[in-house]
């Protein structure tokens, strides 16, 4: 493998956030980052995580390694690569009470129905959604309430980045920097009582 072509390609990453590059990353090297989820495989089973989402997440974890690479280092793009999906791997798995503390319990209402299934009134679960929503709202960007309904409230488990880029034809990044965007504003709207880990 190119270890010259590898810097080019991580050089547009950086520069441009190019996606032809970053694909051409994937294609070197998603090997590495699959042979570390498969490392963790029962480790993320085991604290209630789906590894298929953690694979979802490749394109995001490459980006960040290629960001965050420095060939000064003397370390291949490969090892660095590894490295980022064990930490990416192991801080999911830190995170993962998937739970939200606030004092008014609304975002954490809907979440822990969400995950258990339970039967839940349809207007009580809309008079909660409609909450999260307002306060979203106040960002004058219409992806960004559609990154949270995707990310959130589409289905039993949370969506993968990488599958919200590709339905609203954005980089993965934007989506992430969309959504933390979302979360600053919940912050400063709702009161926490303790760190947020999901939204």
């Amino acid at each position: 493998m190119n270890y010259t072509q590898d810097i080019e390609l991580i050089n547009k990453v950086k520069e441009t956030s190019d996606n032809e590059a970053l694909k051409e990353l994937s294609n070197r090297h998603s090997g590495i980052y699959n042979e570390m989820i498969k490392k963790y495989y029962r480790h993320l089973v085991s604290t209630g995580l789906d590894p298929d989402d953690i694979i979802a997440d490749k394109m995001y974890v490459l980006y960040k390694s290629a960001v965050s690479f420095n060939p000064e280092k003397n370390v291949k793009f490969s090892t660095w690569l590894g490295n980022q999906a064990r930490y990416y791997c192991l801080n999911c798995m830190n995170k993962n009470n998937n739970l939200i503390a606030m004092e008014n319990k609304d975002i954490q209402f809907l979440l822990e129905k969400k995950q258990t299934n339970d039967n839940i009134d349809v207007n009580l679960m809309k008079e909660k959604c409609d909450l999260i929503f307002s306060i979203l709202e106040r960002v004058k960007d219409d992806r960004l309430i559609e990154i949270y309904k995707m990310r959130y409230f589409s289905g039993k488990k949370l969506t993968p980045w990488s599958k919200i880029s590709k339905k609203l034809k954005i980089s993965t990044q934007t989506v992430i920097n969309l959504h933390n965007k979302g979360k600053k504003l919940l912050k400063n709207k709702l009161t926490t009582t303790h760190n947020i880990d999901i939204i």
